[in-house]
């Protein structure tokens, strides 16, 4: 118990970063979680949870800076890669996941610091699909399924609010189905989880909600740098052997 209440205040500390970067709860939450000792599946599920109502809220509050179009193309592909990744997930061998997500992680927040002078553009339908693909297989495995939409989104110079719009619209979907595929594939966290699950989704959405507020006093350039040192530095923590 006393490691779960640990964890409520991981995920209270990563919401704060998630609301104001709409990605990066799961991506803080998951390695500190996984340090104080929580294993891997409760990990996961405690992440979706809180991370489907959290966005519920955000992407209700912000629908009219949504890119309906971006967000339908990247829960197409989220869909089968998270039903995927739930059936592989007990076949994955747990002590390499982690590790794997985490340099896939830093890959990506190296891949965003690197300058580029080309202006502008929306991606390819079938590029927004297949990063759709990629964010749900890792949702369901390591409940990391950020980084791939991030990547694409913040190499097309999307503006924040769209940004954070549209993640909160992908990660509703990609969240509820993966729980779905978790569930039916036997992938039940510890018993103790549900007596506290409640104030996992309380310190998350408290957390999110200080986390846009400071969004909003954010410049693009702030935030981008922001973004690309979140991923970067996650991904280094969740090399860190637990």
């Amino acid at each position: 118990m006393t490691i779960l209440l640990a964890g409520v205040g991981c995920l209270a500390l990563a919401s704060v970063i998630g609301g104001a970067t709409g990605f990066g709860t799961a991506l803080v939450a998951t390695p500190l979680m996984l340090l104080i000792g929580m294993d891997v599946t409760t990990v996961v599920v405690v992440n979706l949870v809180a991370g489907l109502i959290t966005r519920v809220a955000v992407a209700v509050r912000m629908r009219e800076h949504m890119n309906r179009s971006r967000v339908r193309l990247l829960c197409a592909g989220s869909v089968p890669g998270a039903l995927a990744g739930a059936m592989l997930l007990a076949y994955l061998p747990k002590h390499l996941l982690e590790p794997a997500a985490g340099a896939a992680v830093m890959l990506c927040g190296v891949w965003l610091a690197i300058p580029y002078r080309i202006e502008r553009a929306e991606p390819h339908r079938m590029t927004q699909a297949a990063t759709g693909v990629v964010g749900g297989f890792m949702t369901s495995t390591t409940s990391l399924g950020g980084p791939p939409p991030v990547l694409l989104m913040q190499r097309a110079r999307v503006p924040p609010p769209t940004f954070i719009a549209d993640l909160a619209g992908y990660f509703v979907v990609t969240n509820a189905f993966a729980l779905v595929f978790l569930f039916a594939k036997g992938a039940m966290p510890q018993a103790g989880v549900w007596t506290v699950l409640p104030l996992f989704v309380l310190a998350a959405m408290l957390g999110n909600a200080v986390g846009l507020r400071i969004a909003r006093r954010m410049s693009t350039a702030i935030f981008r740098s922001v973004v690309i040192a979140l991923v970067i530095a996650a991904g280094a923590v969740a090399l860190i052997p637990t």
